[in-house]
C-alpha cells in the first residue's frame, strides 16, 4: 500500500508556526454557567463525598460494599496446582549405556546425562539408538518408544509418588557420577621428562664442592665445616 503523502508547507514567518494537531488541548473550565455544560455543580454532582474538596478514594474502594479483594477466598484456600519441571533426555544419548542393561534415572546420573535424580524424566526421540536397553522413565514420546522397541529394547513408565497439596515432594537420593577413565598418554610424553633429568645430571660438574647453606640470621648452619680465616 502506498503511504499517504504529507504536504509540507514552507514557513515564511515565525507567526505561521503551529503545534501538531491534537498535541495541545484547552483546559477544562468549570463553573462558567449552564450553557457550557460544566456549570452549577462543576461536573461533581450533588452533595456527597465526591463533591467535597480534597476528596480521595483509596485503591480498591467500591463505595462501601465489600471490595473484590475481600470477596475472593484467601490464597491458602485455593487448590494448589502441582506442576512438574521435566528433565528431557534424547534417545541418541542412551548409546553410552551397555547393551542389555537397565536404564533408570539413577543410571542417567551415573552416565553424566543428568545432574541429579529427578521424578520427572522425559525420554524424547531425537537421535538414533543402536543398543538394546530396558528404559525406565516417567514419560516417553511416541517417537522414542518406537526407536527403543525397534532396537530390541523395552520401556517402563514410572509412576511418581502422590503427594498432597501444600507438602513438598521428597528429596531424591544423591547419586555420584562414575569417574572418567584416565586418558592414555603417548610413549614420547612419559620418556621426555626422564631424559631431561639425565641430561641435567650429566651437565653438572662432578668435582664441585658443596657449600654449607646459610642460616636464617646470615651465618652458616651449626655443625657445618667453616673455611679457615685468613691472617
Amino acid at each position: 500500500m502506498a503511504k499517504a503523502q504529507v504536504k509540507v508547507e514552507e514557513i515564511k514567518d515565525l507567526g505561521d508556526i503551529q503545534p501538531t494537531p491534537g498535541s495541545r488541548r484547552l483546559r477544562k473550565r468549570v463553573g462558567r454557567g449552564r450553557a457550557s455544560g460544566h456549570g452549577k455543580t462543576s461536573t461533581r454532582g450533588h452533595n456527597g463525598q465526591g463533591q467535597r474538596s480534597g476528596e480521595a478514594k483509596r485503591f480498591g474502594f467500591e463505595g462501601g460494599q465489600t471490595p473484590l479483594f475481600r470477596r475472593l477466598p484467601k490464597i491458602h484456600n485455593f487448590d494448589e496446582v502441582i506442576t512438574r519441571t521435566w528433565v528431557e533426555v534424547n534417545v541418541g544419548a542412551l548409546n553410552s549405556a551397555k547393551s542389555g542393561s537397565e536404564v533408570s534415572p539413577q543410571t542417567l546420573v551415573e552416565l553424566g546425562l543428568m545432574r541429579k535424580v529427578s521424578d520427572s524424566v522425559r525420554i524424547l526421540g531425537n537421535g538414533e539408538l543402536k543398543v538394546s536397553l530396558k528404559v525406565k522413565a516417567h514419560h516417553f514420546s511416541k517417537g522414542a518408544q518406537a526407536k527403543i522397541e525397534a532396537a530390541g529394547g523395552s520401556i517402563e513408565v514410572i509412576q511418581p509418588e502422590p503427594r498432597k497439596p501444600g507438602k513438598k515432594a521428597p528429596k531424591p537420593p544423591k547419586v555420584k557420577q562414575a569417574p572418567k577413565p584416565p586418558e592414555p598418554k603417548a610413549e614420547g610424553e612419559e620418556e621426555a621428562p626422564k631424559k631431561a633429568k639425565k641430561e641435567k645430571k650429566a651437565d653438572a660438574p662432578q668435582g664441585a664442592a658443596k657449600q654449607p647453606k646459610a642460616d636464617a640470621k646470615g651465618g652458616a648452619k651449626p655443625g657445618a665445616k667453616q673455611p679457615p680465616k685468613k691472617k
